[in-house]
């Protein structure tokens, strides 16, 4: 499944054609729901969310554990988002490519669900990718 935030009508309706593409549903997260965890507006029951958020433990990688604050300081990030659920690292491909090449070309704030975020807000989740985003830009910018 592809969650797209922040999209207008028709570029969701580009959205939704790669998301045959890829054999995914696309969903528009309404505004109302980014006070929501992503596993909520994945369709998830609270007992799936903290099933696949106990996987964190098991995972081969381990990261430092970052739990972001919401943050009702920052104001509300209006970029387009798409969070991908359930993707190959291959269709992720397919999916990034199709969206460089057709009509839509670029989607700012891209994520996965992982263990770790699939219980965050999609607002924190939001917060957090602006914030990579950004970084990557000023790093791009000084070169580095």
């Amino acid at each position: 499944m592809i969650l797209a935030v922040n999209f207008t009508p028709e570029r969701f309706k580009q959205l939704k054609l790669l998301g045959l593409l890829t054999k995914a549903q696309v969903k528009a997260v309404t505004e109302e729901e980014k006070d929501d965890t992503v596993g909520k507006v994945l369709g998830l029951t609270e007992e799936e969310v903290a099933e696949i958020a106990a996987m964190k433990g098991d995972a081969e990688e381990q990261t430092v554990e970052h739990t972001p604050e919401e943050d009702g300081e920052l104001p509300p990030v209006t970029k387009e988002a798409i969070v991908l659920c359930g993707f190959s690292n291959q269709t992720v491909n397919l999916l990034l490519d199709a969206i460089r090449r057709g009509r839509l070309k670029n989607i700012p704030l891209k994520a996965m669900v992982t263990p770790t975020n699939i219980s965050w807000t999609i607002n924190t989740i939001l917060q957090e990718l602006n914030k990579e985003h950004e970084y990557f830009k000023n790093m791009k910018k000084k070169g580095k």
